[in-house]
């Protein structure tokens, strides 16, 4: 099996894994539990906190363990913006649909502005256009899903505190231990831990002390009351060993896709392809298109070669891309595959996926 996939989710590490399974049927009392059993799992979500956050560069007690990324983003959005009224939201035209879908329910309640970006990415001068006094939150991704379009965070974050009062959040699914990056330049950020070599199921919201969030679920009063409900301690106790071990590797992990995605595109330009991922992206994806061809057949025809690639976002491959909309590029939205790498991705394997595809285009029907 050749899996070219890895923006949709990551393979569990093996020590990950291990450690799941250890919690789930050795240590598997209720942290919130007041005998000693429970306390000995709360050891195990209080470590996580503290792993999770030392990677981030932010502080232990701002972490807020969520259902996974989409978790995340939406107690950031509703989190922030629940008790507010009027005022202006910003974000890019071209986030996952766990922010564009939230920013669409609250389109009527705010002035909402959808920032398309320009080669490839937002820049800081863009952002400045959008920003007013009475803006209140703005939400840009670090790493494009669909694209791998690599934002200045960092730059945008301090041109939102230059000229407005508003909110800095980022979803930082895709740039969480795949960059190197200090995310308390930042108000809120989100993490998935199934993108980062964890189980599913799980996420984390970084969230500076000085920002108020409102909760969206109500129960027991787990995660400072802002993410209600008996957290998933296997989950948890696998991201610490993920993290662990992907913390300290990850430029020499870039400097190895990196290699991968530069031998990938010459195969891909080779095959005639167009490379729709911008000069500023991330190491880890790459996207292209083929004019003529629908993608959807060539992942299936591929998959019968157990090779697995993407059309686009997993989670929202069976609806038009927001992506392709935001950049103009509508006409090659059904042409388009995602390839992403994963650690043990070798050159041999880019070598192979090439030559299939070759195989899949020479087949394959024009439309």
């Amino acid at each position: 099996m050749i899996y070219l996939d890895s923006a949709a989710t990551t393979a569990v590490l093996p020590s990950a894994a291990r450690a799941a399974l250890d919690a789930m049927t050795n240590m598997f009392a209720n942290p919130s539990s007041l005998h000693s059993f429970g306390y000995e799992t709360e050891k195990i979500r209080e470590k996580a906190r503290d792993t999770v956050a030392s990677a981030a560069g932010v502080k232990s007690d701002e972490i807020v363990f969520t259902s996974g990324g989409s978790g995340a983003d939406n107690l950031a959005i509703f989190g922030f913006l629940k008790n507010k009224k009027n005022g202006r939201i910003i974000t890019s035209a071209y986030e996952h649909p766990a922010v564009l879908e939230c920013f669409k329910a609250l389109s009527a309640q705010f002035e909402t502005v959808y920032i398309k970006p320009e080669n490839g990415i937002i820049t800081p001068d863009l952002l400045k256009k959008h920003l007013t006094s009475d803006t209140l939150f703005v939400s840009i991704m670090h790493v494009n899903n669909e694209t791998g379009a690599l934002n200045p965070v960092k730059e945008l974050a301090k041109t939102t505190k230059d000229y407005s009062d508003a909110v800095f959040h980022t979803d930082a699914v895709q740039g969480f231990l795949k960059e190197t990056f200090d995310y308390s330049c930042c108000d809120m950020a989100s993490f998935s831990a199934h993108k980062t070599g964890a189980p599913k199921g799980l996420g984390a919201l970084y969230v500076k002390k000085d920002v108020r969030l409102k909760p969206l679920i109500f129960g027991g009063g787990q995660e400072k009351g802002l993410f209600c409900g008996t957290e998933n301690i296997p989950a948890i106790a696998g991201w610490t060993e993920a993290v662990k071990t992907l913390y300290p590797t990850i430029s020499a992990r870039n400097e190895y896709t990196n290699m991968l995605k530069n031998k990938t595109e010459e195969k891909l330009i080779s095959l005639g392809a167009e490379i729709i991922s911008p000069q500023i992206s991330s190491s880890h994806i790459i996207t292209a298109a083929f004019p003529g061809y629908v993608s959807e057949n060539i992942v299936h025809f591929l998959e019968k070669k157990e090779i697995y690639v993407s059309t686009g976002s997993a989670c929202s491959s069976k609806k038009a891309s927001a992506t392709f909309s935001a950049l103009g590029l509508e006409k090659f939205s059904r042409s388009s595959l995602r390839i992403s790498f994963c650690d043990d991705t070798t050159p041999e394997d880019i070598d192979i996926f090439a030559s299939a595809l070759q195989e899949a285009l020479k087949t394959l029907k024009r439309k």
